[in-house]
């Protein structure tokens, strides 16, 4: 089983393809210090950058382009709300001024209740360049600063340029050129997913007869070993099939799903396709997810058990099978927020539902 898969994810270790970033269906992940890239199959790349590891308060900039020529680009800043501490000093703060080291770039007014609030272009003009060059970058309310890490800003960011085909062109954010963003990757569309309506029973077990889960169970390991399973072949005293859950997808399919794996902060369980009774034949959904609900299978991993960086990932039913249709982390585990800082998605789709309304 994949269990280190979400400490994978949130590390962003990955290659990165060239001018092709939107043909490519998994997108881009990539770390470096404290900034983080992840690209989706769209050609939207995010950036985002953290307080040093360990230092207080937290603090997060997120940078988002889209592919394209001439396209701007855009940030957010998020101070910290998961120590009660960093939530007592942003208490009733709505202005902050944006420094690197004496002098003033710019200023940022809080949006009120909000989790991040927009820096304008004319502010985040002058913040990039330096966080290509200063040690840092803070935000000050005049009582507290919250201090920015450019550690590793100039590897991201070139890496988000060279994503996006950028390098050397005008509109390059670290190696700029002379040349002209009109031949840079353009933006694709996000695939379009038809999702089958599945029964309102889908949401309940079915309860199978003794002997038929114990069947249900053999044609199972048929198709997965103790490697891939370890719950279906549990010690001396212990029942696999307590842990066999059995989903209705349609009038002649249903959805088996077996825990695998239960560690200190996540659980890993395995789902397949089967026909209503035996022979079961088996098809595989997918592993090391989390749940199933009205016609999703979900996967949702902490990073560690704190619980502030999350991996994500949903495969959808479109009545033959199960599709991929999103992946995503919420950034580094840097304490920024309860769940994680932001959505960082490397794969992304737009699900048609069977009312025909798209989400």
């Amino acid at each position: 089983m994949k269990t280190g898969l979400a400490i994978m994810l949130l590390s962003g270790a990955s290659t990165l393809p060239g001018l092709g970033l939107a043909a490519d269906k998994a997108g881009v992940s990539f770390s470096h210090k404290d900034w983080e890239l992840a690209c989706d199959n769209t050609g939207t790349c995010r950036a985002a950058g953290y307080q040093v590891d360990g230092a207080e308060p937290a603090v997060s900039l997120l940078l988002v382009r889209d592919a394209g020529a001439r396209q701007p680009v855009s940030a957010r800043v998020q101070l910290g709300s998961y120590a009660e501490s960093d939530v007592a000093l942003a208490a009733n703060v709505s202005h902050l001024v944006i420094k690197s080291g004496a002098r003033k770039l710019g200023t940022i007014d809080l949006v009120p209740g909000a989790q991040s609030s927009p820096l304008n272009g004319a502010t985040l003009a002058v913040i990039l360049p330096a966080l290509l060059q200063a040690s840092s970058v803070v935000f000050s309310s005049g009582k507290h600063d919250w201090t920015l890490s450019t550690a590793g800003a100039s590897a991201v960011l070139l890496k988000m340029d060279e994503a996006q085909g950028r390098i050397g062109t005008v509109g390059a954010l670290v190696r700029k050129g002379g040349k002209s963003e009109n031949e840079v990757g353009k933006s694709t569309l996000a695939p379009v997913i038809a999702a089958a309506a599945v029964p309102r029973e889908s949401r309940q077990d079915i309860v199978l007869a003794p002997g038929q889960r114990g069947d249900l169970l053999q044609a199972l390991r048929q198709v997965a070993s103790r490697d891939d399973c370890p719950g279906m072949y549990p010690s001396a005293g212990q029942q696999a099939e307590d842990d066999l859950r059995v989903h209705r997808l349609s009038p002649d399919k249903l959805l088996a799903s077996m825990v695998c794996e239960t560690y200190a902060y996540n659980q890993s369980a395995m789902f397949w396709v089967i026909n209503p009774q035996a022979p079961f034949a088996p098809v595989s959904a997918g592993g090391d997810a989390s749940s199933y609900s009205g016609g999703e299978i979900s996967a949702s991993h902490k990073g560690r058990g704190l619980g502030d960086c999350w991996s994500s990932s949903v495969h959808t039913w479109d009545g033959k099978q199960f599709v991929w249709t999103k992946e995503s982390t919420t950034g580094m585990c840097r304490l920024v927020a309860p769940g994680g800082a932001w959505e960082l998605p490397t794969y992304v789709t737009s699900v048609r539902k069977s009312d025909g309304t798209l989400r």
